[in-house]
């Protein structure tokens, strides 16, 4: 019998990654995870671990598409970063070296357009946006840069 449960991941004191159901971290219920980062992958595509905010209508319908598919499959690859300190801000990205730059720009460029690719938004002109948010609050957006490691610990 499947049982979906959602929860989080955490790094228990003896850092090893666990399972803790519902919002709380309840160490003492736990489900130890040995080896994620190997077997990570496996658990995703074998549904067995979701990523999150998979409970949206409209990422369920997004991931039948195959415009998904193909940006969620391509990755800008980080091996020959000089720096494995990803830029906190645009002040950071502009003093790093120029083939750190271009990676970066890359990354970026392949999230956006990936995003651009599904029905994630919808992109307004600056005067629909003013008629928009007349009376609303907007709710802001940023980019967070990350490096992801593979399953040999590689970026």
């Amino acid at each position: 019998m499947n049982i979906l449960t959602h929860g989080h991941l955490y790094l228990n004191s003896d850092i090893e990654w666990v399972f803790c159901s519902g919002n709380r971290v309840d160490l003492s219920t736990s489900t130890l995870l040995p080896d994620l980062s190997a077997t990570c992958h496996n658990l995703l595509t074998t549904g067995q671990l979701f990523r999150g905010h998979v409970k949206f209508p409209r990422v369920y319908q997004a991931r039948s598409q195959a415009q998904l598919q193909s940006c969620v499959l391509r990755h800008v690859l980080a091996r020959s970063l000089q720096s494995l300190i990803p830029p906190a801000s645009l002040n950071d990205h502009s003093k790093m070296s120029p083939s750190d730059k271009l990676i970066w720009d890359e990354a970026y460029f392949e999230e956006y357009d990936g995003l651009q690719s599904i029905p994630t938004w919808e992109v307004l002109t600056e005067s629909q946006f003013r008629q928009l948010i007349k009376g609303k609050k907007s709710l802001p957006s940023m980019a967070i840069s990350t490096i992801k490691y593979d399953a040999f610990n590689k970026p």
